[in-house]
């Protein structure tokens, strides 16, 4: 029940600031995980993006303060975030079918999208396969870039549009050249990180993304480094193909905050999560990569 309860306290927590800037690091705090990783999670068990959901709750919100009566169309668009009355109206057109001021004819329909609910279904036939590692600090050396505060992209259709600038920096990496000379050049590509890509969330809820290799010893001056703490991590396999719209690792990452660890007698460390992407074709349904989740004994 914890993780369902911590869900509806996000949920509850988006109803009570439905017309604020509502930030993703609030709300991974309550879950427990970094907020790249919340992002992923919520969309898995939704079904639909965190930034799509309040967009249909605000519509809905909106539509009903129009039937009201006690609002213009330019109240409705700054009380629920909208830069202008003309993108409010498109949205409002676009979600239920007629304009703002048509709303407030008797008879029309509208759309309700109402505050999620949730509940559990056991299975109990799937079981979670993990190791457990001890390692010193890790140096990344690749491509590191501070992100800001994260952002995902809204109306996105699969995984690479939600994840933003995240994925930018990654399309950088693997597609302007640091990918092959780290790979074909410094030969750094190798067990038990080969691609790596690490996470970081920093106290000011600003998000840190590195990609590259484990560094050898040598010093790289065409490359960025990011060093990892030493930590006790754990690794879990996540399976199928990364051109698909969901990525493989977004429903492990859901069982390991909704399941593992809950249950495991361990609690998430420090704000960094780490994504390992070994040798294979990406596009078969049967490859592998790994997450690394740090952590430490609860006492």
């Amino acid at each position: 029940m914890e993780f369902m309860d911590r869900m509806m306290e996000v949920v509850d927590y988006i109803e009570d600031h439905i017309t604020e800037d509502i930030d993703y690091n609030d709300m991974a705090k309550i879950v427990h995980c970094g907020v790249y990783q919340f992002g992923r999670i919520f969309s898995y068990v939704v079904g639909i993006s965190f930034c799509e959901y309040i967009r249909r709750r605000r519509l809905a919100l909106a539509a009903l303060d129009m039937q009201s009566g006690n609002y213009k169309v330019i109240d409705l668009a700054m009380k629920y975030g909208y830069n202008s009355p003309d993108s409010f109206a498109r949205a409002f057109h676009n979600m239920h079918g007629i304009t703002p001021k048509e709303a407030k004819t008797s008879g029309v329909k509208l759309k309700m999208y109402p505050k999620l609910t949730f509940y559990i279904t056991i299975k109990g036939d799937v079981g979670m396969e993990y190791r457990i590692e001890n390692r010193s600090e890790i140096n990344v050396v690749g491509k590191v870039k501070n992100i800001g505060k994260f952002i995902r992209k809204r109306d996105a259709d699969n995984w690479k549009d939600t994840m933003g600038d995240v994925w930018v920096v990654w399309d950088e990496f693997l597609n302007h050249g640091m990918n092959n000379k780290i790979r074909d050049d410094y030969k750094l590509y190798r067990e038990p990180f080969w691609q790596i890509g690490v996470t970081q969330t920093l106290e000011n809820g600003e998000t840190v993304i590195a990609i590259g290799a484990e560094a050898n010893g040598d010093c790289y001056d065409d490359l960025d480094e990011l060093t990892v703490p030493a930590s006790t991590w754990a690794v879990f396999t996540a399976k199928g193909r990364l051109n698909q719209d969901k990525h493989p690792i977004g429903e492990v990452m859901t069982r390991i905050v909704s399941e593992w660890l809950p249950n495991s007698g361990y609690e998430k460390s420090m704000d960094y999560e780490l994504e390992v992407y070994g040798p294979g074709n990406t596009n078969n349904d049967d490859y592998t990569c790994e997450v690394w989740i740090p952590i430490r004994k609860i006492d």
